[in-house]
């Protein structure tokens, strides 16, 4: 089951402290939870309303129960004012949210024929089963950093791009 977070940051002088409390302290208790898998975030690498994308794996849908809630999921702990665009997906279809190495780009579609006219790219697709459900489906695929900045400039208004902020971590449960 993959969860997704996905949002903007709206003051600059902060963002450089909010990347290294999400990325760190943030994550690292998340992946304290019993059934809370991986975790890796990303930065679009094209304008968009939400440049952030966060991508994780859990077991299932009971992981954002009340454990969640006390270690501070589903909030941004005081960092609330500087977050807009905000919207959390939970996804059936794909068991584990694949690993984008740093040189790499993780390629997200929401229509199964925009992933035929890009062609090259091997998608897996998931369908929206909770939270917030802006999506109907989700597509993603993992590719080399050229072949995702070629991408994202041929196909702006269809394909969401994303450069790793951190390599993915795993829980050490």
């Amino acid at each position: 089951m993959i969860y997704t977070v996905e949002c903007a940051f709206t003051d600059a002088a902060r963002e450089d402290e909010w990347n290294i409390h999400y990325s760190g302290e943030k994550l690292d208790n998340l992946l304290r939870l019993p059934g809370w898998l991986t975790s890796q975030r990303f930065r679009a690498m094209m304008p968009m309303a939400a440049p952030y994308f966060a991508m994780h794996t859990l077991r299932d849908q009971d992981v954002l129960g009340r454990q969640y809630t006390s270690v501070g999921g589903g909030v941004f702990g005081g960092w609330e004012g500087c977050i807009t665009n905000w919207c959390r997906n939970l996804f059936a279809g794909i068991d584990e949210a694949p690993a984008v190495e740093i040189d790499s780009c993780l390629l997200v579609l929401e229509d199964h024929a925009d992933a035929r006219r890009l062609g090259g790219a091997a998608f897996g697709w998931m369908e929206s089963c909770g939270l917030d459900r802006s999506v109907p489906r989700l597509g993603i695929a993992v590719a080399d950093r050229a072949t995702g900045e070629t991408l994202a400039a041929a196909h702006p208004a269809t394909l969401r791009v994303y450069e790793p902020i951190m390599a993915r971590k795993v829980s050490p449960l």
